[in-house]
């Protein structure tokens, strides 16, 4: 006959066991992130992308309420970008977690610039603020007497800037304190780059000033036909820019004396990329160039089906870039080969941004980003 203790008494023992066991056990926690590189975009359809580089798969995306014309630009494990109604979102760069947003007044169609973790931006308020990142709040702002769309670069002790009250503007980027200004015929929306003692921007009365780096003084200008809003870029001794007059044109930096200059079919307002003594273009007749330095001859041209305002990008011998047919495109830099393309369902007017797995940050020209 079983005992009626008999259950009470395998309980018991199961408790006992149970509690001889060691406490020492690990506790659960996250699986350490794995820090994957990724192109990012955004569109007039108010999303970033993050995308696989290699095969152009979608790793996340973030929506910030308007249209992205400023390009993303990235700073450690962090990835800015701004939306045309004037905010400004920190996002984690691996997963598109928000972590903080900046507000303006205005608007903004300015790409930032970050510098030892400072970032630069213009805004349609007229003034260029610089930021904190670390810290998350404006350490200066500068006023100019107009909208800044252009985009700062930064060069040395400066920042610098084009504005629309017709001057190119300097300002010490440790105090916000203005240094010289330069005067044009017309508003600057292109962004300046600097090389060596000059500083070169493009203007609305078409032409490229070369700019004393220490005087604000204009050493020369190159007159094109038509207004300039493509940013030009310095290599090799050239520099080399679009123009609405439908020319990739090629200057000596030292003279401004021409050197070539290549027609196409419609405006330029994409800036150019140099790598390997090649430069990448884009137009909108719809092709993307990829033009030899020594002479401007055409080493391949890719056709999209829409206008290129999106500045291109190179990372492992492909060549980013977006275009007004909604698609993000990646060719091979050696014929133009299409790798991938996706589309993110929105026309492109920035540029792409690649953090790489070398632990490298790619970015377009658009920021004065000269190439050697």
């Amino acid at each position: 006959m079983n005992s009626p203790f008999k259950p009470f008494l395998l309980l018991l023992a199961f408790s006992l066991l149970l509690l001889s066991c060691d406490k020492n056990m690990s506790a659960d926690s996250a699986l350490p992130l794995v820090k994957t590189p990724s192109v990012y975009i955004g569109s007039q359809n108010a999303v970033l992308y993050a995308l696989d580089p290699q095969t152009g798969e979608k790793r996340w995306e973030f929506n910030v309420g308007a249209n992205i014309q400023g390009s993303p630009c990235l700073f450690n494990d962090w990835v800015f970008v701004v939306s045309e109604m004037g905010q400004l979102f920190k996002l984690n760069a691996f997963t598109g977690v928000k972590l903080h947003v900046y507000s303006f007044t205005s608007q903004i169609l300015s790409t930032p610039m970050i510098k030892e973790g400072f970032l630069y931006i213009g805004s349609g308020d007229g003034n260029l603020y610089c930021i904190d990142v670390q810290a998350d709040a404006i350490k200066w702002t500068y006023p100019t007497g107009g909208a800044v769309h252009s985009s700062p670069t930064v060069y040395n002790n400066l920042v610098i800037v084009g504005s629309y009250d017709a001057k190119v503007h300097a300002v010490d980027k440790n105090t916000g304190a203005g240094v010289w200004t330069c005067s044009t015929s017309g508003p600057v929306y292109s962004s300046p780059t600097a090389k060596g003692n000059f500083v070169y921007v493009g203007c609305a009365d078409g032409r490229l000033y070369a700019i004393d780096i220490l005087s604000g003084t204009n050493v020369w200008t190159y007159q094109t036909g038509s207004e300039i809003q493509s940013s030009p870029i310095c290599y090799s001794g050239n520099i080399i820019f679009g123009s609405n007059d439908q020319k990739i044109h090629c200057l000596d930096s030292a003279s401004g004396k021409k050197r070539w200059a290549v027609q196409t079919t419609d405006r330029i307002v994409s800036s150019p990329y140099a790598c390997n003594q090649v430069i990448y273009v884009g137009a909108y007749d719809y092709n993307l160039y990829a033009l030899r330095i020594i002479d401007g001859s055409v080493k391949w041209k890719f056709k999209t089906n829409g206008l290129i305002k999106s500045s291109p990008v190179i990372y492992q011998n492909k060549v980013y870039f977006g275009s007004y047919d909604k698609c993000l495109y990646a060719l091979d830099t050696a014929k133009g080969a299409l790798m991938w393309k996706q589309n993110i369902n929105g026309l492109i007017e920035c540029s792409p941004v690649i953090n790489g797995l070398d632990g490298g940050n790619y970015n377009s020209s658009i920021s004065g980003s000269s190439k050697e």
